[in-house]
């Protein structure tokens, strides 16, 4: 074996967590042999693409309770190590300026994901972590010294690996689930991977005239008749269906029991209520009246259902017809078919089992010296950078404890 191709850690994956571990790594230990063996031809391909492009890198509102999965108590322990206020310091300290926006998000004040990317490819050249790009894990196989990497272009030998492959979410930026087949190979769980933050198809083509309207609504996921979660927020029609924050928020709730209802008036409480908005425009239409308050385009698909004649003045309006008004605008149940395909989605739920991780390390609990970061564990969170921060947060964690 080439000394070149001799390591004391190898990282597999070159996204959010695989820099920040390359980068720990080698403060943690300024000696230490340190390669990042990345599939695509450039660093952070992913995390180019977040938050549309401006990188919303994490939240000052930071809880476990933004985050899902079969074991998230460890949570605590892992934003104990490395927390949100940790992770503004560690970019301030790359000389990269932040700033707060709405909810807690953090951005770069440039606005720009490329800002973030090239402060953490400075840092690894200043570290001296060796970066491999264009190059394919093919296999990882134990011996008695730690580990032999192949690779589709070479074998390296190595006392740790971490793998911060990603989950299966974006393909095109190299998450084809990759980890998950090295996962198993050494005995872990894998948890089903499903698309996470990602828009909603309908079953209905009633919608299908609506594509970019916006709406302030109140969403509520049932599942047998149980709430499972509500929120306000603004919602996106698309050609195939519903999008938008709140919308992204519920989808990896999304299953084959799934019922959505939608309350485009949420300020109302009663019918009364919707009778005093028809009383301030008596000569108006009812249809013209609804305009004031909700897109028009909305307005006329939510009419054509209620089978009213949309040209009868609102003072007209019987009393059955106002109460049937106000039914539709607050509780009107969209068929969902079910959630859009990884390509599109922008996180994975599911992955690998918490359970058979060391939280305070990220070495795997089944192989000694094997250790995982980022959106390969079975963690996803709501979309305003939490996402991100797992993703700091376990690679650092991991880089620090090889």
């Amino acid at each position: 074996m080439l000394k070149d191709r001799q390591f004391d850690t190898i990282i597999i994956g070159a996204g959010a967590a695989g820099m920040i571990a390359g980068i720990s790594a080698a403060q943690a230990k300024p000696k230490q042999n340190i390669a990042i063996i990345e599939k695509n031809w450039i660093l952070g391909k992913k995390v180019l693409v977040t938050g549309n492009g401006r990188c919303n890198l994490t939240n000052v509102n930071l809880s476990p309770d933004k985050y899902y999965g079969e074991n998230t108590k460890c949570l605590h322990n892992i934003f104990n190590r490395f927390s949100a206020d940790d992770t503004i310091k560690f970019f301030n300290k790359l000389d990269v300026k932040l700033k707060t926006e709405n909810d807690g998000r953090v951005f770069p004040i440039t606005d720009m994901s490329s800002t973030i990317v090239d402060a953490l490819s400075k840092e690894l050249s200043q570290q001296k972590v060796k970066i491999y790009v264009n190059e394919r894990l093919v296999k990882l196989i134990p011996d008695q010294d730690g580990w032999q990497v192949k690779t589709d272009k070479n074998i390296y030998e190595t006392k740790s690996v971490i793998i911060a492959t990603g989950g299966k979410s974006y393909p095109e930026s190299g998450s084809t689930g990759d980890g998950y087949d090295i996962a198993r190979q050494f005995g872990h769980r894998i948890i089903e991977p499903r698309p996470a933050l990602v828009s909603l198809e309908l079953k209905s083509d009633l919608f299908k005239e609506l594509p970019g309207v916006k709406a302030n609504v109140t969403i509520t996921l049932t599942a047998q008749r149980k709430v499972v979660k509500r929120s306000t927020g603004e919602i996106l029609f698309t050609h195939f269906g519903i999008s938008g924050p709140i919308v992204l928020d519920l989808s990896r709730l999304i299953n084959n029991n799934s019922e959505v209802s939608v309350n485009f008036m949420p300020e109302l409480r009663k019918h009364e209520e919707l009778n005093d908005l028809f009383r301030q425009y008596p000569r108006k239409t009812f249809v013209n009246t609804l305009d004031t308050i909700l897109p028009k385009k909305l307005c006329q698909v939510l009419l054509n259902e209620l089978k009213i004649d949309t040209e009868k003045q609102a003072s007209h309006l019987t009393k059955n017809e106002n109460q049937l008004i106000f039914d539709k605008l607050t509780n009107w149940q969209l068929p969902i078919r079910g959630s859009r395909s990884f390509e599109e989605s922008m996180v994975t739920a599911g992955g690998v089992s918490m359970d058979e991780i060391n939280h305070r390390t990220m070495e795997s609990l089944k192989a000694k010296g094997l250790y995982f970061a980022g959106e390969i564990l079975d963690i996803d969170g709501v979309s305003g950078g939490y996402n991100l921060q797992f993703a700091w947060s376990t690679g650092f964690i991991a880089g620090s404890s090889v």
